[in-house]
């Protein structure tokens, strides 16, 4: 069942059984970005029928139905679409190239490899020979191998001949081998599919690796890729050179233009000359009024300025006579208050010696009452 669906909904869109009322818009379905534009514009290079599902490349999920390509083809702007869906399919052909061309890097170093390495098989006549000598080699070392010690001539004579039937063996295989290897079929890689196959180019192993549908899947994809670029690189010369000359075209408008702007702003000029002396004129008279108001305002401000600065030298004068003298006064009462103590000092010191002095003669006259008469004669 999903798969039916899934099949229906490639063929004819998710939106098969929904009915549009606008029929402009139903014919115009394959604008949606779940259609593949790559297969709208040719084919899809990811589509089951060329690489989808082959060489771990998945399926395109974009709707591929022949009836969406149908409207497409027959659509007024089909021309115009065109090329705008052939530039976004060369991502996809360019990745499947780039895929295809690393695999055949690899498998060339591979088949250089193992085509050094490899052991070509060798012809059945000489197979045959090879192996009986490698027999008889074998048998001669066995006998040896049993006998007693005491028979050593017979014995040395068998190893003998089992060693040289050995080296026989061997020089024989390599020289059957080195004629295997020259005569053997090379193999080679495709340069369009990265094919291995044997043979040289136009062998029948090349002819047979053609037929296969990995090949004719990336002939027609490297063919689609390389007219695609052509085709881009054609309408982007295009696209330049039409730029080019339509620039031309507008710098000619442009020059006409200015050549008739040029004349009438050239008369404007001669009927605007008398207006712009008279505006130059009164402009000067205003300015010249600007200029005596701005120095009478200059001289008003120099004015109260130097007026400011007299009072404040006047103040500043008063101020200092006043500090002056009340630093005056100070320094009087500061003299006086000294003059004052000092006398007083004087006068308590004065008081002490004449109390000290009134003391000593008073001690001396109660001396001389209370002393007893000395032998002196009076």
């Amino acid at each position: 069942m999903n798969k039916a669906r899934a099949m229906l909904d490639a063929l004819m869109g998710p939106n098969r059984d929904e009915k549009e009322k606008d029929k402009d818009k139903a014919k115009e379905k394959f604008k949606d970005s779940e259609v593949c534009k790559a297969f709208l514009s040719g084919f899809c290079p990811m589509d089951p029928a060329y690489l989808g599902g082959k060489r771990n490349f998945k399926p395109c999920q974009k709707i591929h139905s022949e009836i969406m390509k149908g409207q497409f083809d027959s659509h007024p702007d089909h021309a115009k679409l065109l090329p705008r869906y052939e530039i976004e399919a060369i991502s996809s052909f360019e990745r499947a190239v780039y895929e295809c061309d690393v695999r055949l890097k690899d498998e060339k170093k591979r088949v250089r490899e193992d085509w050094g390495n490899r052991r070509p098989p060798l012809a059945s006549d000489a197979l045959n020979k090879i192996h009986a000598l490698k027999r008889d080699a074998r048998l001669r070392f066995e006998a040896a191998e049993k006998m007693e010690d005491d028979n050593i001539t017979e014995k040395k004579r068998l190893m003998t001949e089992a060693d040289d039937l050995a080296k026989e063996a061997d020089a024989l295989e390599e020289v059957e081998t080195k004629k295997a290897k020259d005569s053997a079929i090379p193999e080679e890689v495709c340069e369009i599919c990265a094919t291995v196959y044997k043979g040289k180019e136009g062998s029948a192993g090349d002819a047979a690796h053609k037929q296969f549908k990995v090949h004719v899947a990336y002939q027609e994809i490297r063919d689609r890729l390389a007219v695609l670029k052509e085709k881009a690189e054609k309408a982007k010369s295009e696209k330049r050179d039409g730029g080019d000359d339509k620039q031309q075209d507008e710098e000619d408008g442009e020059n006409g233009q200015d050549r008739r702007n040029r004349g009438s702003k050239s008369r404007l000029r001669e009927g605007d000359a008398s207006s712009r002396d008279r505006g130059r004129a009164g402009s000067d008279r205003q300015r010249l009024s600007r200029e005596q108001d701005s120095r009478s305002r200059g001289r008003a401000v120099k004015d109260r300025e130097s007026s400011r600065r007299g009072r404040d030298s006047r103040s500043r004068g008063d101020r200092g006579d006043t500090r002056d003298r009340n630093s005056r006064r100070a320094a009087g009462r500061d003299d006086r208050a000294r003059d004052s103590r000092s006398r007083t000092r004087r006068g308590g010191r004065d008081r002490d010696v004449r109390s000290r002095a009134d003391n000593s003669l008073s001690r001396g006259r109660g001396d001389r009452d209370g002393e007893p008469r000395s032998g002196r004669a009076y």
